[in-house]
């Protein structure tokens, strides 16, 4: 019998979801809430006739907003097909590692989604560390999953990785 990681979870690395298509097409109104919230004056996000004259030739979404357009609604609630962190959720959590911190996220931006456009993205199981390791709050895996987003020309947008750890809380000596 070998590691966990060999024994269970290396075979979920690399796996891939079937494409997902974002619940709403990119608009003007969520673009509207995005840059309020950023302060963001960029014209090419809020002004029609100023982005129909940039090299978009038309209003864009902020690049930073990629993620939006994965997010499910809170109601009703929408079957999406399985995710392949889901597997490795199920058994770190048998293993006893019930808890999860977000420790990191990076976005690579190639295109800007243009307002009318239904994003569609994957997500892709792309790491999870060999061995637990040692942290403040217990032994924990670091997980890392990747999503890319498409246009329906099949372009690609923008990626972005997230990295979370789950880990085994360390049991707390009782007080003196």
């Amino acid at each position: 019998m070998g590691s966990l990681y060999e024994d269970r979870l290396k075979e979920h690395i690399g796996k891939e979801c079937s494409p997902i298509e974002s619940v709403d097409a990119v608009c003007t109104q969520m673009i509207r809430h995005w840059i309020e919230v950023m302060e963001d004056a960029n014209p090419a996000y809020s002004d029609p006739e100023w982005a129909a004259q940039s090299r978009h030739g038309g209003i864009v979404a902020p690049g930073s907003m990629m993620q939006v357009w994965s997010m499910a609604p809170l109601w009703p609630e929408r079957e999406i097909p399985q995710l392949p962190i889901e597997p490795i959720d199920e058994i770190l959590t048998e293993e006893g590692f019930t808890e999860v911190v977000a420790t990191g996220q990076t976005q690579e931006i190639h295109e800007l989604a243009r307002d009318g456009e239904a994003v569609t993205f994957t997500v892709r199981l792309a790491s999870v560390t060999e061995e637990p390791k040692k942290t403040r709050l217990g032994l924990a895996y670091f997980v890392t999953f990747e999503y890319r987003f498409t246009n329906p020309a099949g372009t690609l947008l923008g990626t972005q990785s997230f990295t979370y750890m789950r880990y085994r809380p360390e049991a707390e000596e009782p007080a003196a």
